[in-house]
């Protein structure tokens, strides 16, 4: 058996030799404009993933940090006046509280190395709206807990404190429930390369984890899966729905008992979000391995790879269908579809942009 140096050294020459290669055609994009219902929304920085604010006119944007390699940041978009409005950027001073919702030992985080992945908007019990956002910081891995304060165009984010995951845990997503409980998806538990083969190779890479005030986080036993990515919550708490992209399934996990209910057998699901028609709205990639790493290998750049949004019945987990689809200009690897103010608005864990389509174009 060859050693783990000698496996990550052959594991690393294959990447690099796959990304080497010529990725198709359509996944050069050049330029930044709409097409046709398609609006593009140019050089605003990697909206990897997008929460609707409940005045139905605003939306949070996550600027991916590139999983660490780089820093990012958090906006307000406004679907009215297209206009984007930076809340936390690299120049950013984010104040300490002492009024916290998260672990008490966990540090104020530096705005200049913020470096957001997931994130979930929702209510608490007590009425306050709290946003959770995934930090890959410098080393730092964490969730960020921001309480969304003011409304409309006068939106900001409060820092409210933060939670650590136990070690050898890189975090894809995050949702909170009203309770203040959080639920997250490990989506590796060793590096990414080591970790990206042994998904090729069928081998388990993460789990469930959920954190309560005053404990530590716990596994939630018999999720393991390849690659969880993605993870939503159903309006009653009573259940998440993770995405599990290289087990080729989406999830259906009762929190209290831990029991995998269901699943549907949607192959590479990134980001879900609630669709206005009562069904989840997945995120899903469709081209080829080759495709997906020629985008990982040039994040800042727009990638027009292949993707289709589908949708599935929260009940019986078996009646989906796709309900758009799209590769190439003006953007690809959407990893997010968020309906708001009459339009579905999609980001990308590549590139400089957002798009949007009309809604009706997900009937």
């Amino acid at each position: 058996m060859p050693s783990p140096i000698s496996f990550r050294l052959f594991t690393a020459l294959c990447l690099g030799w796959l990304i080497s290669g010529c990725s198709d055609p359509h996944m050069l994009v050049e330029g930044c404009e709409s097409k046709g219902n398609t609006r593009a929304y140019c050089d605003i920085g990697t909206p990897e993933d997008i929460a609707a604010l409940p005045d139905e006119r605003h939306l949070l944007l996550a600027h991916f940090g590139h999983m660490g390699k780089g820093a990012g940041g958090i906006s307000l978009f406004d679907t009215r006046t297209e206009m984007l409005t930076p809340l936390i950027t690299a120049a950013s001073e984010i104040a300490d509280t002492e009024d916290r919702w998260g672990d008490p030992a966990c540090v104020l985080p530096e705005a200049s190395t913020l470096s957001p992945h997931g994130t979930h908007l929702h209510r608490l019990d007590d009425g306050s709206w709290r946003y959770l956002v995934v930090n890959h910081a410098g080393g730092r891995e964490s969730i960020e807990l921001f309480e969304l304060m003011g409304e409309g165009t006068e939106t900001s984010l409060r820092w409210r404190g933060c939670i650590e995951p136990l070690a050898d845990t890189f975090i894809n997503d995050v949702v909170g429930m009203n309770n203040g409980d959080i639920i997250y998806t490990r989506m590796f538990k060793t590096n990414m390369n080591l970790a990206t083969a042994k998904g090729l190779l069928g081998i388990e890479t993460g789990d469930l984890w959920r954190w309560q005030q005053g404990r530590e986080p716990s596994i939630i036993a018999g999720t393991e899966a390849i690659q969880p990515n993605g993870i939503e919550i159903s309006a009653d708490n009573q259940h998440v729905f993770a995405n599990m992209y290289m087990t080729g399934e989406v999830w259906k996990v009762n929190i209290a008992t831990a029991e995998i209910v269901d699943r549907a057998p949607v192959a590479s699901a990134d980001n879900s979000a609630w669709g206005d028609d009562g069904r989840l709205w997945v995120a899903t990639h469709t081209d080829k391995l080759l495709n997906t790493l020629s985008c990982l290998s040039e994040p800042y750049d727009a990638c027009g790879l292949a993707y289709e949004i589908v949708a599935i019945d929260p009940e019986d987990m078996q009646s989906f269908e796709v309900v758009y689809a799209g590769k190439g200009s003006p953007m690809g690897a959407a990893t997010i579809a968020v309906p708001q103010a009459g339009r579905v608005y999609m980001g990308s864990f590549a590139g400089d942009r957002m798009i949007s389509v009309p809604i009706s174009e997900f009937r």
